[in-house]
């Protein structure tokens, strides 16, 4: 397995020994990158085209350890007709989803959101 999020709390994530206070983009290759939503709390467009530059299977959104970042209608409907699954799940469980998805050898990227 390429990546393994070994950590959240509130705040910071730790990936492969290393720790992050930013929201992140993560990919199943190990890729990580600061990836800052353009519009506060909404995952749009110019956020998933750059998870989809990745050519992943699914995409997992940790929308917040409190459920505050949304995903537009535009987001959801683009990843469909792009054969994408996306998961929007708490930060906790997407960190876990992710790490699932990952052991389990598919392309999986993710953006997690690391406060509210």
């Amino acid at each position: 397995m390429g990546v393994w999020i070994s950590s959240f709390k509130f705040g910071h994530i730790t990936i492969n020994r290393k720790k992050y206070e930013y929201d992140i983009m993560v990919t199943w290759q190990g890729k990580v990158k600061m990836l800052q939503l353009v519009a506060r709390h909404v995952f749009g467009e110019e956020e998933l085209m750059q998870l989809l530059f990745e050519r992943p299977e699914i995409i997992v959104i940790g929308i917040g350890t409190h459920s505050c970042v949304e995903l537009s209608p535009e987001v959801i409907a683009f990843a469909e007709k792009k054969n994408v699954k996306i998961v929007d799940k708490p930060t906790p469980q997407a960190v876990k989803e992710f790490n699932e998805l990952a052991r389990a050898g598919k392309k999986v990227v993710a953006f997690m959101h690391l406060t509210c």
